[in-house]
């Protein structure tokens, strides 16, 4: 039961990303040449002033109202700090591999102080940002509260994407966390407290 229903959502992550990896490109009409084509590019943040930016809205395939519901569907729950990010385009949709140092586990099988991959549709390509329901991929140096499941797929090996989408990503900032762009009221927290983590 316990694999038939992590095989299910492996899928419906899958879906997600590949879901709004297209939505991101269709929405600029990007072409390209090759069935892949891996360019990566990693922006400073004063190099995000002068970046075009392309916002697509969506529906994610698997969508969470409340912070006890991501809490339950999560495998992997961490605080985790960005060492590096890479965007790169995979099959006409960019895609952003950060390295992240976790700092604190909550929930799942990851070793405090390891370095794991967290894979997210968007990123930086040719000069132009691209970002779902206006958030942004994770830069280098970033900290955050992450609700993980593990990625299956061709894009990235041993790698974890972000619950619901972009649901389960709240950035930290001088002791204050800043939860997604369009979620449900039942996500917008703003203290490590309110995540319920105990």
């Amino acid at each position: 039961m316990k694999n038939k229903r992590q095989i299910i959502l492996s899928t419906l992550a899958l879906g997600v990303l590949v879901c709004g990896g297209y939505l991101f490109l269709d929405s600029n009409k990007i072409e390209t040449s090759h069935a892949y084509d891996q360019t990566s590019h990693n922006p400073a943040k004063s190099d995000k002033q002068i970046i075009k930016k392309v916002d697509v809205s969506g529906d994610v395939v698997e969508g969470f109202d409340s912070i006890q519901k991501l809490n339950e569907s999560a495998e992997v729950i961490a605080e985790v700090e960005i060492n590096e990010s890479e965007s790169f385009q995979y099959k006409n949709v960019v895609f952003t591999l950060s390295d992240a140092k976790v700092k604190q586990v909550y929930k799942g099988d990851v070793d405090p102080e390891s370095v794991i991959k967290i894979l997210e549709t968007g990123g930086y390509k040719d000069g132009t940002e691209y970002t779902f329901e206006g958030n942004e991929v994770f830069e280098s140096g970033e900290k955050a509260y992450v609700y993980l499941e593990k990625y299956e797929g061709p894009v990235a090996e041993d790698a974890y994407v972000i619950k619901g989408g972009y649901q389960g990503k709240f950035l930290e900032e001088e002791g204050k966390l800043q939860f997604p762009n369009g979620v449900a009221k039942g996500l917008q927290v703003k203290s490590e407290s309110q995540l319920e983590l105990d």
